[in-house]
């Protein structure tokens, strides 16, 4: 294949064509390899730095990703693969996990202690954890270590969102509905209740 192009067109990006056919490459690779107007190269060649270009752009974006906030590998690997191949993603999140970037079950302890601190259920946390591209098995864990005190949980949620609601019509009903969707069973969001509504009474008599 003979170059007949080579022409800078984005931030760190270059074009090569080569009869006829386009190749954007990163413009260090380009830099590095020597490549020039007019000379021969063979197309396992020119894949080869298109696949080394893909790589230290996705390592970059990668990098840029992880500046912003932390991610589980599957959902950077998911990230990376909207502008990158599959191959290009992978090497870049296993450089990222090398570098010590990334580590999903620290990243699931982060998350899920943040969650728990924020009166996120249990069982909320897990969907959380799963939807962030968590392994199951990290995701189990972590959330079985957090001790968490889902009554003390409802009760703060009570007290910071729910008090008012209780006093109006349906208002037990539709509390109970909304802390069971939140991920709390019925049984702990009784007993926080009534709680809840003793303490009142107790308040009220003094």
């Amino acid at each position: 294949m003979k170059i007949t192009e080579i022409k800078p067109c984005r931030k760190h990006e270059t074009k090569v064509v080569a009869d006829g056919e386009e190749f954007l490459l990163d413009s260090e690779t380009v830099l590095l390899s020597s490549l020039k107007e007019g000379m021969d190269i063979d197309r396992s060649a020119l894949e080869k730095l298109k696949a080394e270009s893909d790589f230290s752009r996705a390592k970059s974006r990668a990098l840029w990703y992880l500046s912003r906030a932390d991610h589980s590998k599957a959902a950077l690997y998911k990230k990376l693969c909207r502008a990158y191949d599959s191959s290009a993603a992978e090497k870049a999140v296993a450089r990222m996990e090398e570098m010590g970037l990334i580590d999903d079950f620290q990243y699931a302890q982060n998350l899920s202690t943040a969650l728990r601190d924020a009166n996120v259920s249990d069982r909320e946390i897990m969907r959380k954890l799963f939807a962030k591209g968590v392994p199951s098995d990290i995701a189990k864990q972590v959330v079985e270590e957090l001790d968490s005190n889902p009554q003390s949980q409802i009760a703060e949620l009570i007290v910071k969102k729910y008090a008012r609601k209780l006093e109006t019509e349906d208002g037990v009903q539709k509390v109970y509905a909304a802390l069971m969707r939140k991920g709390f069973s019925y049984g702990d969001v009784k007993a926080a209740l009534r709680e809840y509504s003793e303490n009142l009474d107790n308040c009220e008599e003094i």
